[in-house]
């Protein structure tokens, strides 16, 4: 498995929120296919892993990838990325 699914797979697909993991993080449609790295895994070290932490990672339906070349849209996917980590996060703390 590749490692960066590895890392957001094991994030996300625990307990309760399983199926978050197929939901598109932008549009919430249910067809997320691609885990997209949202700093590129070319500008800052792919081979060694450097841009496979969660933060860096937000599911997307083929739609909204397409988009993420858009630097104003690629910030969307950010901001929505980092707000599902922090509750995420936020629940762990709660259980």
């Amino acid at each position: 498995m590749r490692n960066h699914i590895k890392v957001f797979t094991t994030f996300w697909n625990t307990g309760d929120i399983i199926m978050q993991s197929y939901q598109c993080f932008v549009c919430s449609e249910w067809n997320a296919v691609d885990i997209h790295h949202i700093s590129a895994r070319g500008m800052g070290g792919s081979k060694n892993n450097a841009k496979d932490y969660i933060e860096n990672l937000s599911a997307l339906c083929r739609s909204c990838h397409n988009k993420t070349s858009n630097k104003d849209f690629n910030t969307k996917v950010r901001i929505a990325t980092l707000r599902k980590v922090a509750d995420q996060l936020e629940s762990n703390l709660d259980e």
